[in-house]
């Protein structure tokens, strides 16, 4: 009689059970998520949609890989969730999949993620993501120098100030960050820069845009008070003293990256200081790119939350305005926590 080696056996009888019972549910997760994240090309992909969302078109060109081999590896990654889509208009952004914290693998895809996220980006990569979001900005450029003129009136179809002026200031009067500096980025027709005006110390009001810079000197006129300045500046290249407060009214949907918005209003803000966003919430209406120039078609009130907390701020208010034409309007503070 034959008989085979203890250890041998142990090993067949554990294959023989392997190959015949499904592995457990969390434990097959664990496995296809680490298939998936293990290809060189989908921990980069990961990676670069760690903080900001890409079409297929610009994940194709970021990666010089041709769009058929990146959806196939984009399917990889949402099968085993790790990638989401969202809809805007007639396109579909995909971003880096956030952990839940009642996922079984919830402390092991934070690890990953932090593990990722610490390896340094390629020079060409980040040079090709940075002519992505070039080619974002170009685009709204090309419609605020062509459409200047027409702006005003198309603009106050979707939310004219008048919507938001009074949460504004309902937020400056019980508000207690410091009354120094104010930074209204994309001030439109002047009317935020004469609100602020009679709340801070200074005010500046930027544009990247010579004709809306035009209409915001014209907008203010004689009701320029001598502590407002105007400078024709992109904000992702601002530097300044740090403000007290920062104001994004109705121009994060221009923003090439918005979650790189959020970076540098932290940069730029005093401890303690508050951003306020007024935006549109998420909607379908495809005319407003092509009528106002937008880039984005609003914003999912969690999305705002999530970006700002990845950055350090901590949510302060929310209110959500009189809807216009289909459009909700989302009015947002949020502030820099104080370091001790």
């Amino acid at each position: 009689m034959f008989f085979l080696p203890s250890a041998t056996l142990r090993a067949v009888c554990m294959q023989t059970l392997s190959s015949s019972m499904p592995a457990p549910a969390p434990y097959k997760t664990f496995l296809d998520t680490t298939r998936a994240v293990a290809d060189p090309l989908r921990a980069e992909i990961l990676r670069t949609l760690s903080k900001d969302s890409f079409g297929v078109l610009e994940l194709a060109h970021i990666f010089s890989v041709a769009q058929p081999a990146l959806s196939h590896h984009l399917k990889i990654l949402s099968r085993a969730d790790l990638v989401a889509t969202r809809r805007d208009g007639n396109g579909i952004y995909y971003r880096r999949a956030q952990p839940k914290p009642d996922c079984a693998l919830y402390d092991y895809l934070v690890q990953t993620y932090t593990t990722l996220d610490g390896f340094k980006v390629d020079g060409a990569l980040q040079r090709r993501i940075d002519e992505v979001h070039s080619g974002r900005a170009e685009r709204s450029r090309k419609f605020f120098a062509d459409h200047a003129r027409q702006f005003a009136n198309q603009q106050a179809l979707i939310c004219a100030p008048d919507t938001y002026l009074p949460a504004l200031r309902e937020l400056l009067e019980r508000t207690n960050c410091k009354r120094r500096r104010a930074l209204d980025v994309g001030p439109g027709d002047g009317e935020t820069l004469q609100v602020l005006a009679e709340y801070f110390d200074t005010v500046l009001g930027i544009d990247n845009s010579p004709e809306m810079l035009a209409r915001a000197h014209s907008g203010v006129g004689s009701h320029k008070s001598s502590n407002v300045t105007l400078r024709l500046k992109d904000f992702e290249s601002l530097t300044t003293p740090r403000q007290d407060l920062i104001l994004f009214a109705m121009v994060l949907h221009h923003a090439p990256s918005p979650p790189r918005f959020f970076d540098h209003a932290h940069n730029l803000l005093n401890d303690g200081g508050v951003l306020v966003i007024v935006e549109l919430i998420s909607h379908d209406q495809e005319w407003a790119k092509s009528a106002c120039g937008d880039l984005w078609l609003g914003f999912d009130p969690d999305d705002l939350d999530f970006w700002a907390q990845e950055v350090g701020f901590a949510v302060d208010a929310s209110q959500y305005l009189a809807q216009r034409n289909g459009f909700r309007i989302q009015f947002k503070s949020y502030q820099k926590e104080k370091t001790r």
